[in-house]
């Protein structure tokens, strides 16, 4: 009887544990990748939708009153790193994917974290086919994320990777050493925070190719580049640039 007492107890504190992650990561019904802690949610579109980008979109979340606030945006455009991502430099133009993920795999889930990958299949740059595996881990509660991309080319080339995001609406900006961030219009919605940090290179340009803010790191096919991002909305707890660069500076 004890024994299938603390079997039920067991079982119980499970489900109690599921019930309370904070954190996930799930393809949604559109076949896009969602990922969301308490503070910040974010999509990257999967193989049925139209927008063709490995870029991060960033959907506004706050909490009003002990209730979820989500404002879908749906202003990730094709060929850009939206509020955060990367893409291969080449003859100083940005070449992004032609396909979304093909394929999605949680690493790792807690209540209090999420390690996931998402693959992009091969595509063609010049005479070169290329692919791309992104690994990225969310915590709780941070409004920043880790990105693992991994570029691998078919004939091992050396390759110059740039990561950032798409300036649109921006009302203030600040670079650091290892950091770009901003502070951008959302319309009505008030303001969102971007930003990435990137401690690999301090090659920075707010001024970067097709109107992106990036930091350009050279490196090797099968190599990791490794960087964080992440975003804010003004309607939530940072509600200031001021307070949003903070999340950077070192």
């Amino acid at each position: 009887m004890k024994k299938i007492l603390f079997m039920l107890i067991m079982v119980a504190a499970v489900v109690a544990c599921q019930k309370k992650n904070a954190v996930t990561a799930e393809i949604d019904q559109n076949g896009d990748c969602i990922f969301q802690n308490s503070v910040v949610c974010f999509r990257l579109p999967g193989a049925g939708n139209p927008v063709v980008t490995d870029g991060v979109e960033a959907i506004l979340k706050t909490m009003d009153k002990k209730e979820v606030i989500l404002k879908d945006r749906k202003s990730a455009l094709a060929a850009s790193m939206n509020d955060g991502g990367s893409a291969l430099l080449v003859n100083d133009s940005l070449v992004f994917p032609h396909e979304n993920f093909d394929s999605f795999e949680i690493v790792e889930q807690t209540p209090t974290h999420v390690i996931f990958t998402l693959h992009y299949p091969k595509w063609e740059v010049g005479e070169d086919s290329v692919s791309l595996t992104r690994t990225i881990t969310l915590r709780e509660p941070a409004y920043t994320f880790k990105v693992k991309d991994i570029y691998d080319i078919r004939n091992g080339q050396d390759i110059t990777v740039a990561i950032g995001f798409a300036k649109r609406g921006v009302e203030k900006h600040e670079s650091g050493e290892d950091y770009i961030a901003a502070w951008e219009s959302a319309a009505s919605e008030g303001n969102i925070g971007v930003g990435f940090v990137m401690p690999m290179t301090r090659d920075f340009t707010f001024d970067g190719p097709q109107d992106h803010a990036i930091a350009i790191f050279k490196t090797k096919s099968g190599r990791p580049v490794e960087y964080a991002m992440g975003s804010c909305w003004s309607n939530g707890v940072i509600s200031s640039f001021d307070h949003w660069v903070e999340q950077f500076r070192l």
